[in-house]
């Protein structure tokens, strides 16, 4: 019985000592889990107003005539943000730009340019910096090169005197990026007609983006066929403008109809913009006979950024129903 009774305890001691923590791989998985760090952002100002450049450059082709080297009317506008501190009742800062250099960009000359606006204030809503090219000025220019037009935001004026303002560091300048291309653009109005079909390939929907002045919330129904966006044609103001992502070139355009003759389109207007600014009549689509897709040939294939369709006809009732507008 004593036999018995020692064998237990040296079996409960040998049992204690293997179960004892010295083993370093023990104490490793033993270890408590790390709390992960907490990150949070830096709390906003609120003290003071940032005046800002969002963004804060733009990258522009113009285009110029091959013939008498001139470009076309070309303007920049453009305006700050107020961000942090929102100006209360009674403040009001008054911002100017000045033209800044910067050793590595190349600087349109000073006569290529005129500042036409270099002075805004936050107490007049809607009001732009505006810079015009000087289309004479252009003639000589290398238009192999990219030019840049850079100009610092700075502060005339405040009131009251004291008021905590200033202009951003690195979005207080504002950069206008240009290059030029120089080739011929239809203009005269003589640059469309109907065919029977498509001559190239239909252009992948994701290129453009329309917009308009009337029910802009169905625009996406021009992309799908399967539904229909509408033009009162009752109205001669309703534009509808396909926006290229980039200069594209365009061979023509299909209008998909619907089936009801009684809703289809009578005639169109199109013209076509080259930098997305200016736009040129390229000519009008009348109707001979319905049908139900329609195909716009550009006698000379035009590279564009915006294509407009204005002066919609009805041939019947009150609204034209179009289900889709395509470009080849």
């Amino acid at each position: 019985m004593k036999k018995i009774y020692l064998l237990g305890v040296l079996t409960a001691a040998a049992l204690s000592v293997a179960c004892t923590r010295d083993s370093k791989e023990l104490d490793i998985l033993k270890e408590p889990t790390p709390t992960p760090p907490v990150v949070s952002n830096p709390p906003v100002d609120l003290s003071k107003t940032i005046v800002s450049f969002s963004p804060s450059e733009i990258s522009e082709k113009v285009f110029r005539d091959p013939n008498t080297k001139l470009i076309e009317d070309t303007s920049f506008s453009f305006a700050p943000k107020y961000l942090q501190r929102v100006l209360a009742t009674g403040e009001s800062v008054t911002l100017k730009i000045e033209k800044e250099q910067v050793g590595y960009e190349r600087s349109l000359p000073d006569g290529a340019y005129t500042v036409e606006k270099a002075e805004i204030s936050s107490a007049n809503a809607g009001e732009q910096f505006k810079v015009t090219l000087k289309p004479e000025a252009l003639k000589e220019i290398d238009i192999t090169k990219e030019y840049t037009l850079r100009f610092r935001m700075k502060i005339a004026s405040k009131t009251p005197q004291d008021l905590a303002v200033e202009t951003a560091t690195d979005d207080g300048a504002y950069r206008i990026k240009i290059s030029f291309v120089e080739e011929s653009f239809p203009k005269d109005g003589n640059n469309l007609e109907e065919v029977d079909s498509a001559s190239s390939s239909i252009i992948d929907d994701e290129e453009y983006e329309f917009e308009s002045n009337y029910a802009p919330d169905h625009l996406s129904k021009l992309k799908n066929s399967y539904q229909n966006w509408w033009v009162d044609g009752d109205r001669d103001d309703i534009y509808l403008v396909a926006k290229f992502g980039d200069v594209t070139e365009v061979n023509g355009i299909v209008i998909t109809q619907g089936r009801r003759d009684y809703q289809a389109l009578k005639g169109v207007d199109v013209l076509a913009s080259p930098d997305g600014t200016s736009y040129y009549p390229q000519g009008s689509y009348t109707r001979i006979a319905y049908k139900q897709k329609i195909y716009l040939r550009f006698k000379t294939p035009i590279k564009v950024k915006n294509i407009k369709f204005t002066n919609f006809k009805k041939n019947s009732v009150k609204y034209i129903d179009i289900y889709s507008v395509q470009f080849f």
